[in-house]
């Protein structure tokens, strides 16, 4: 989504709308108007803008000048967020340095977590979910703004029977609801994070599945078994 596209989308939805995040790809394959114009648009209207992967997984493997000439391209177009994964490179103390320096420049960081690498199979065998659970605490501490939970190998790409609720739980429920996302593109997937983690649950979605997400949030669908179930209590 591109040019007045953006524009008509945040004009109707911005209210909604907190982080419009690129993956690298589109970032990196826009001409540099479209970038800038993009950024522009979601700065009017308040909303954050995040690049996503591969940027941050290519610059790893070109070293560190390769990195903070990254994270400094991001500062110089304005960029809010950058997600960097520990599902695509195997990294541990080296990615809370990483951390910190995003943060120092101003950027906010958004870690990716989770058991499966692209569309690989996974066995229940093989989830470390003790490790999930010490990365998460050690990326929030280090200074990450967010840990996003990957939905590949939990919920995607797997039969409903077999969406590993027991793992997603143990590995969010130790955080604090205002530091994770959870990927749920899914409409049944989604409303059943809103009935188990509540109305405010951050949710990484598709453009498209916006106003699917925000009914979900008030128990209006889009799944039968969240109707009229959602409640809030605000003073």
């Amino acid at each position: 989504m591109v040019g007045q596209c953006i524009n008509d989308y945040l004009d109707a939805y911005s209210d909604l709308v907190d982080i419009f995040k690129l993956s690298g790809k589109q970032a990196a394959m826009m001409s540099q108007s479209s970038l800038v114009e993009f950024i522009s648009t979601c700065k009017e209207y308040e909303v954050l803008v995040a690049i996503g992967n591969p940027v941050m997984d290519v610059a790893l493997g070109g070293g560190n000048n390769v990195v903070n000439e990254v994270l400094d391209d991001l500062v110089k177009y304005e960029v809010d967020i950058i997600e960097i994964s520990s599902i695509a490179r195997s990294i541990d103390d080296d990615m809370c340095r990483l951390i910190e320096s995003a943060s120092k420049r101003g950027l906010k960081v958004i870690n990716e977590i989770g058991v499966a690498f692209a569309h690989s199979e996974v066995f229940e065998k093989n989830i470390f979910v003790e490790r999930l659970k010490q990365q998460s605490k050690r990326f929030i501490e280090a200074g990450s703004w967010k840990i996003l939970l990957e939905s590949e190998g939990l919920t995607e790409n797997i039969d409903e029977k077999d969406h590993r609720w027991h793992i997603i739980d143990k590995v969010i429920s130790p955080l604090n609801l205002d530091q994770f996302m959870v990927e749920a593109d899914d409409q049944d997937v989604l409303s059943k994070y809103i009935e188990i983690y509540g109305p405010n649950v951050n949710m990484m979605i598709d453009h498209t599945r916006l106003l699917k997400m925000e009914d979900a949030r008030i128990g209006y669908g889009p799944s039968q078994f969240l109707w009229g179930k959602v409640v809030r209590y605000q003073l």
